[in-house]
């Protein structure tokens, strides 16, 4: 994969970064890797996705 299949997926994961099929499967997700590894069923490419926290936001407001 290139820099500019990267960046591209990275904008919009909801294609295969190769082929551009969005035929893709995601896999279990791996909870304590925080990894998804992923298939495209059109051209048989695999890839995993990385997550990493992006923010935290409380359930509820603190009572006053």
């Amino acid at each position: 994969m290139d820099g500019k299949q990267k960046a591209d997926y990275l904008q919009s994961p909801y294609h295969c970064p190769y082929c551009n099929s969005k035929d893709i499967e995601a896999q279990p997700f791996d909870a304590e890797m925080s990894r998804q590894p992923v298939v495209c069923l059109a051209c048989g490419e695999q890839w995993t996705d990385i997550y990493t926290l992006t923010d935290v936001e409380p359930l509820q407001p603190k009572s006053p």
